[in-house]
């Protein structure tokens, strides 16, 4: 199964756009569409979710450090991060966005900050950001274009 064809099964199926209309306006659903789990060992992590929960991992994704995972079906996705620096309680959750500069713009309007402006993922995986919410959280944002 080649990186892009897994990657694609597991966001594309998740991202497909949902629409909803609000008085006559038309809106994305601003759901979470991906889940960064930090670890020291990918193949420790694999080996672990693989067999607690049936997860499917695919290590080789052309990025070092970084191996996805689908869920099942219907559920969302992720990837484990490798880091020497892993502390409890830092999943990192990606909310789906339209527009990043226009919703980074928004946060800070309303008191958050912005921690990594829009940033190509590359291999045609779209766009993320990083951003801290008012109470400290830090979550990230993820569009297509």
């Amino acid at each position: 199964m080649s990186k892009s064809y897994f990657f694609s099964k597991n966001f594309n199926s998740i991202l497909s756009k949902v629409y909803y209309k609000n008085n006559g306006s038309v809106f994305l659903e601003k759901k979470i569409v991906h889940i960064e789990i930090p670890v020291k060992d990918i193949q420790k992590a694999k080996d672990f979710y693989e067999s607690i929960f049936n997860w499917e991992v695919q290590v080789d994704t052309g990025m070092p450090g970084y191996a996805f995972f689908k869920t099942g079906k219907e559920g969302v996705g992720g990837a484990f991060n490798q880091s020497e620096n892993v502390a409890k309680g830092e999943i990192m959750l990606h909310i789906q966005a339209e527009d990043i500069p226009n919703m980074l713009k928004k946060i800070e309007e309303i008191g958050g900050k912005t921690i990594q402006e829009k940033t190509e993922i590359g291999n045609e995986f779209g766009f993320y950001a990083i951003f801290e919410d008012v109470f400290g959280n830090v979550l990230g944002l993820w569009s297509e274009k």
